[in-house]
């Protein structure tokens, strides 16, 4: 399974936001040039993080977006379904259908289930251990 640009860009969007020292808020064009991800598609997701709930927005000086939510509540699965739709969309398994079609079927909506167990299990918390992790094994010492 291949997630798209969208949502590796929108976690490291959410990450860099949960960095910050709470209440603050950030500017996406800081963001976007911290961390490479290209300043046009970054406000696209921006706009899908707001209307699913996940980011507040202040306009103005000292504006900017940062977490509705602390990182430990915010699923990777709130955030696949903000940016690429919810892919709960079972598919059908009653009426006139083979049964090739319906184990097809009935194993692809396993699949599905699956994979968004997994992601309701991991959180933004999750992947700032993970980076924490990473920033500290990359530690010089004198």
């Amino acid at each position: 399974m291949k997630f798209s640009k969208k949502t590796e860009y929108g976690l490291r969007f959410l990450l860099a936001l949960a960095e910050l020292s709470e209440g603050r808020f950030m500017g996406i064009y800081q963001i976007s040039l911290r961390h490479s991800i290209p300043m046009k598609f970054l406000e696209a997701i921006a706009v899908s993080l707001k209307k699913g709930g996940l980011l507040e927005v202040k306009k103005g000086a000292g504006g900017g977006y940062r977490l509705k939510y602390k990182p430990h509540e915010v699923t990777l699965l709130m955030v696949f379904d903000c940016l690429e739709g919810s892919y709960k969309k079972e598919l059908n398994i009653t009426g006139d259908i083979s049964s090739n079609q319906k184990a097809v079927a009935l194993i692809l909506n396993e699949t599905i289930d699956g994979v968004r167990g997994v992601l309701s299990e991991k959180t933004l918390f999750d992947i700032q251990k993970q980076y924490r992790d990473l920033n500290e094994s990359l530690m010089y010492y004198i």
